[in-house]
């Protein structure tokens, strides 16, 4: 009782500790970032040419019609932007069909990271903190990982049945952005979503090449990256576009089929070793409900602990090793 009282008093001076570290870590970062910046000469060369232009207004010139990115609304997200790992996120939130911003979802991250942190610095001590911690930091982000997944799953099940609908508009004497707008009409989310934007995009007068290749950036799926350079080839060279898209679209069902096949050969490794990654948690469970003083000096001695380490260690490994060798990628 006396520790966990010791533990709750040094809570506030560990959270203002926390908050000026980041402080001057992200002012010594933003500053860096700026002094190290290849393209500050060259904007300012840029700005005092404008200037000298008679008749231009430089804020009028600078100005664009394209979208700004979520990263360019504030001093936080700029910062975030010269980190790879926002731009990896922010492609996570468009494979997720989420409107937030990057800085806004860094923040949840944060909140949840520091929440978990609090909540095993209070219940287990320093290392329960820094467990809790990093559990805090890995659910929200495994959570658009895999809503991003099951989005692009879906996709990939709708794309061959899209490229049909497209090849019989073709077919039938409509052009290719017509066909879009059928297939964006015609089939639900996500599919009928992502070609509406690209419909939309080509209508609004972006370049076609531009607009198939910000598909592929939103959607980073195999199969969609053969029907964007089948198409981007035939602008160029010419061919039955018809006859392509027929032929992709067999050839997508094909692939589902065989990887039906691999899941259906690679089903009993699969549950051997989802019995095996599960049979020490549970039989650790079991032990302590049984005997729990026995179990009890697994976690209090030293010796036991640096054997739960090792054998945690050897648990994620195990994972790693079944999970390599019952994912065949086809």
């Amino acid at each position: 009782m006396l520790q966990d009282l010791i533990h709750l008093r040094d809570l506030p001076l560990l959270l203002l500790a926390c908050l000026v570290f980041l402080s001057f870590f992200f002012l010594i970062r933003a500053i860096l970032m700026f002094l190290a910046n290849p393209e500050r000469q060259t904007q300012r060369r840029l700005k005092q040419r404008l200037k000298g232009l008679d008749g231009i207004d430089p804020a009028t010139a600078t100005q664009t019609l394209l979208k700004k990115s979520s990263l360019q609304q504030s001093l936080f997200d700029q910062i975030l932007d010269r980190i790879r790992l926002a731009d990896q996120l922010e492609l996570i939130l468009r494979q997720a069909n989420l409107s937030w911003k990057t800085g806004t979802v860094f923040l949840l991250f944060g909140l949840s990271g520091m929440g978990g942190g609090l909540i095993g610095l209070s219940r287990w001590g320093l290392w329960g903190g820094l467990a809790g911690g990093v559990l805090g930091l890995f659910i929200p982000y495994k959570i658009l990982v895999i809503k991003g997944k099951r989005r692009l799953q879906q996709f990939e099940r709708q794309l061959p049945d899209a490229l049909d609908l497209l090849a019989r508009g073709l077919r039938a004497g409509h052009a290719f952005p017509a066909g879009l707008q059928q297939v964006a009409k015609e089939m639900p989310d996500p599919l009928g979503t992502e070609f509406s934007k690209v419909y939309t995009e080509i209508s609004h007068g972006m370049d076609f090449n531009t607009a198939l290749l910000g598909l592929c950036d939103r959607n980073d799926l195999q199969d969609l990256s053969f029907f964007t350079t089948a198409v981007l080839i035939q602008r160029e060279t010419g061919g039955n576009l018809t006859e392509i898209l027929e032929k992709i679209s067999h050839l997508i069902r094909e692939r589902f089929k065989l990887r039906n096949q691999i899941k259906a050969l690679t089903a009993e490794g699969r549950l051997s070793g989802i019995i095996l990654i599960l049979l020490p948690p549970v039989l650790a469970m079991i032990l302590m409900i049984i005997n729990p003083e026995y179990e009890s000096q697994l976690f209090s001695h030293p010796l036991g602990q640096l054997m739960c380490v090792a054998a945690v260690f050897f648990q994620l490994l195990g994972m790693v090793c079944i999970h390599k060798i019952v994912n065949i990628k086809v």
